[in-house]
């Protein structure tokens, strides 16, 4: 398990060992993270408030940061369709990412700013993000 916040530091626990302060298996600065993260095996994804989130790996009990997506892109990524989905809350874009890389693969503009902390969610092939004029659907998810 995965914990991140405000401090910038990511912390890997053992779920089934929670002793304390000080019982961490590994801890490494990430970013100050705010919102949720989304998980494909030993690969977190965490959104990161400056810098754009974050794809973590946790495997070997060690937290070392694979890449960066966009600066911009600090929303709470979702994972669907083969990708990595995050949101540029300022801009209303939706950036469609490789999850082994980052690379942008698209990068779709909603019309109009997001509410903080707005997360896509999937259904089927759509992407549906909530935006400050109503929601925006996406396919291709």
């Amino acid at each position: 398990m995965l914990a991140d916040g405000k401090n910038g530091n990511a912390y890997l626990l053992n779920a089934n060992d929670l002793d304390g302060v000080g019982s961490q298996l590994a801890r490494a600065p990430v970013c100050a993270a705010f919102g949720g993260m989304a998980t494909r095996g030993t690969v977190v994804y965490v959104p990161c408030i400056s810098g754009g989130m974050a794809a973590v790996n946790t495997a070997g009990s060690t937290v070392k940061v694979l890449w960066r997506g966009p600066g911009a892109a600090e929303g709470s990524p979702v994972l669907g369709g083969g990708a990595v989905w995050v949101p540029d809350w300022n801009a209303g874009v939706l950036y469609e990412l490789s999850p082994a890389s980052g690379h942008v693969q698209y990068k779709i503009g909603l019309g109009s700013p997001l509410p903080h902390f707005a997360s896509p969610s999937l259904s089927g092939r759509l992407a549906l993000v909530g935006t400050m004029n109503g929601v925006v659907a996406v396919t291709g998810a």
